[in-house]
């Protein structure tokens, strides 16, 4: 299965606050299920924080 790259809000590198559009994204580049329109699931939004937590902080 092919990663998508994490950018944005689960890189560090937005604020803490992910959009809608970038759990959407990652979710899709992670191969999960995920409609191009309307809410996302809390599982889904729980699985993008859960990513976002175990990456490494950036450096400098």
């Amino acid at each position: 299965m092919k990663k998508a790259p994490v950018t944005g809000a689960a890189a560090g590198t937005a604020p803490a606050k992910a959009t809608t559009k970038e759990i959407r994204e990652w979710a899709i580049g992670e191969g999960r299920k995920v409609s191009f329109r309307g809410r996302i699931s809390a599982a889904i939004v729980r699985a993008f924080h859960d990513a976002a937590a175990k990456l490494p902080l950036p450096l400098g």
